[in-house]
């Protein structure tokens, strides 16, 4: 099989069973309306990914939605890797989906995410999933597909590659800082993670970290999501590594006011399926 991607362990098995149950309710729910439904893949990699503790692979995100039921009208898979494309391609031929209407989309996944939304969205609808492992999502992305006012989106926040730039003293360099001003779409995270200490007894003030960064990190995104989106699940599912360390934030919003309410309650019983 043509893939170096591995199988990321427990933690990817949640992410993998969430975005599954909500195609599946997704398709459902839209398959009785005139809409044009489609699945978008920001980071499609290579297609199967392998299990090393059980020596087998495992579907990755597109697969998977290739093979909900109703089928989505259209998908369009994104890698900046033109090998991964590739080995996806031919996994979906394997696969008996290769009849799917499907765009492979190789290049920054931003450009590629805010060309699909730079259409009239009026009849059609969309799941967006976006699995980076680092800070590859610019906030300019994020604003253009809640703009649409008709995709759903399932968004993997890196919350450890975050809190390790806010370092305790809070003196970040500026590459870090443009970053997450970049990847927040603003500099309030800065008082929403620093606080400063009365001055010491040479009257010097101490900025500090605050405690319990990741549920801040998670009130902040969720704030910052709630600020674009029509709704927005005020709990993201905190993903864990083996060690019990939060590594990701896979938040949920949905991009249409009238589809808002189904919509969240989906969300919240798959996000609390999950937790």
């Amino acid at each position: 099989m043509a893939t170096n991607q591995k199988f990321g362990g427990d933690w990817s098995d949640k992410k993998l069973g969430a975005l599954a149950g909500y195609l599946e309710a997704y398709g459902k729910v839209l398959s009785n309306t005139p809409f044009k439904t489609a699945y978008i893949d920001a980071f499609a990699e290579g297609g199967s990914q392998l299990d090393e503790d059980k020596g087998i692979y495992r579907h990755g995100s597109p697969l998977i939605a290739l093979g909900v039921e109703p089928a989505f009208d259209h998908f369009f898979f994104i890698d900046k890797e033109a090998d991964n494309l590739t080995s996806l391609e031919d996994q979906i031929g394997s696969e008996g989906y290769s009849k799917k209407s499907i765009d492979y989309l190789c290049g920054d996944a931003n450009e590629h995410l805010q060309n699909i939304c730079d259409k009239n969205w009026s009849k059609h609808r969309a799941v967006a999933f976006l699995d980076p492992f680092a800070l590859q999502i610019r906030w300019d992305t994020v604003k253009a597909i809640a703009a649409t006012k008709s995709i759903d989106m399932w968004f993997l926040f890196p919350a450890m590659a975050v809190n390790r730039m806010l370092t305790r003293s809070g003196e970040i360099d500026e590459k870090w800082q443009q970053k997450l001003d970049t990847t927040f779409g603003a500099a309030s995270w800065k008082d929403a993670f620093y606080e400063k200490e009365p001055p010491d007894l040479f009257g010097e003030e101490v900025t500090t970290k605050k405690d319990k960064p990741f549920k801040i990190l998670s009130n902040f995104v969720t704030q910052r999501l709630d600020t674009e989106f029509a709704a927005v699940h005020d709990e993201p599912l905190i993903l864990k590594n083996s060690s019990n360390t939060p590594i990701f934030l896979l938040c949920f919003a949905c991009g249409n006011e009238r589809g808002s309410k189904p919509a969240m309650r989906i969300a919240n019983h798959i996000i609390k399926s999950q937790s």
